[in-house]
């Protein structure tokens, strides 16, 4: 590199120019040739024990899940850095398998030598747990015991049947899509979570000061909580939606556009602009909406 500065510098007018661009050219040529070195590719196959549990521990990167017609759990991952590894554990009845990345010792890694990005295509009738930092989780297709905690990364799942999901969050977004016949329990201190055609036995979902947003008919005969203290709770139903619905808020506005029938009882007394209460159609689904300053809106779709 020194030698072709030299060059540089000798040549004349015409030839500075192109000697100049080739040297930029073989610089990049460098760091793109290191940067792809530190990049590793790498694929296993884990054995474990039919009903087995599955946990991932990663901090940066992303987790990607999806179900397979397999027996093992297939795994795919890249680091983008010799100063990163991912340890395979396994208990001896394969039971509980667990994938961790974790920082080699006396290295010292930026966010972005810190990252893994995991493919991981599982069994059916798996449980998984999955805990991130900042990384994102999405989740195809899976059904059985599912929980995903996350920091600041984007939670996302669909698809999802006959299943048992606990999320927990901190600023994450929480994102679930035709999630059907489960018990869903999302906690976030600060996200927003959107609900889209999520129905179940019980379906709750809690905020601090992100917004809840339910798009969908909440059916099956469920028990359906959605709480902020701050955030705003949107509900978005259509006319075929069989429900007993309760909204209350404290200190915010509550509006309501969608037809509902007035109960002759109530547990409690509806202010005019703080809460309502009402059926529609049978109200086989019982539906409350609770926040403390965060305007409450149920509409029609």
């Amino acid at each position: 590199m020194l030698e072709t500065m030299n060059r540089i510098q000798k040549a004349p007018r015409g030839r500075h120019a192109l000697l100049f661009a080739a040297a930029a050219s073989l610089t990049v040529g460098i760091g793109m040739a290191t940067a792809q070195a530190a990049e590793t590719r790498k694929e296993a196959k884990l054995d474990i024990a039919a009903g087995g549990a599955l946990n991932i521990v990663n901090n940066g990167g992303s987790v990607t899940l999806r179900s397979g017609n397999v027996r093992q759990v297939l795994v795919t991952y890249v680091t983008h850095s010799e100063k990163i590894e991912v340890d395979q554990n396994a208990s001896g009845n394969k039971e509980r398998v667990e994938l961790r990345t974790h920082v080699l010792p006396n290295e010292k890694p930026s966010a972005d030598e810190a990252k893994v990005d995991y493919d991981v295509t599982v069994p059916a009738g798996i449980s998984v747990n999955v805990s991130t930092t900042s990384a994102p989780i999405t989740v195809d297709g899976l059904k059985g015991d599912i929980g995903l905690s996350s920091e600041t990364g984007q939670i996302t799942l669909h698809n999802v049947v006959k299943s048992h999901v606990r999320v927990r969050s901190m600023t994450a977004g929480v994102t679930l899509t035709d999630v059907t016949l489960s018990r869903v329990d999302l906690q976030s201190a600060g996200g927003a979570i959107l609900l889209n055609n999520v129905t179940g036995q019980r379906v709750t979902a809690g905020t601090t000061s992100g917004n809840i947003e339910y798009r969908g008919d909440c059916s099956g005969g469920g028990d359906y909580l959605l709480t902020t203290h701050s955030g705003a709770i949107d509900v978005t139903l259509p006319p075929t939606a069989s429900v007993d619905l309760t909204a209350r808020s404290t200190n915010g506005p509550v509006e309501n556009a969608f037809p509902l029938q007035e109960k002759s009882h109530n547990s409690f007394v509806p202010r005019q602009g703080r809460s309502f209460a009402g059926t529609s159609n049978s109200g086989s689904s019982s539906v409350e909406l609770q926040s403390f300053s965060g305007k409450i809106r149920v509409k029609k779709q």
